[in-house]
């Protein structure tokens, strides 16, 4: 196992490919097939709602005019790391914004 590794990965640009201390960006690691089924799942059920349409024009406008658009939207909080509150922050902002208001 180890010769094959050392001989078809380390000693060729192969690493480069699919080391993640490698990849020029955060998101870019995301090439297997179990993404490209996730995100094809996406596609249909919230973009396309799981409605069969074979005309291109369609599904070129849906991509570039909605999807793109949350793309770039999800990318952009992805990299600021912008997630959901858990309850204890939810609570520690409630209380945040009623002593704002008090003031």
């Amino acid at each position: 196992f180890m010769f094959y590794v050392k001989n078809y990965y380390l000693e060729h640009e192969r690493v480069f490919k699919w080391a993640r201390a490698y990849q020029i960006q955060t998101f870019t690691n995301m090439e297997t097939n179990n993404y490209i089924e996730s995100w094809h799942n996406q596609l249909m059920t919230n973009y396309l709602q799981r409605k069969r349409n074979r005309r291109l024009d369609f599904l070129i406008f849906i991509l570039v005019d909605d999807v793109h658009t949350g793309f770039m939207h999800n990318t952009a909080r992805m990299a600021a790391d912008i997630r959901r509150m858990g309850s204890k922050t939810r609570e520690a902002r409630k209380r945040m914004i009623a002593a704002e208001e008090i003031n």
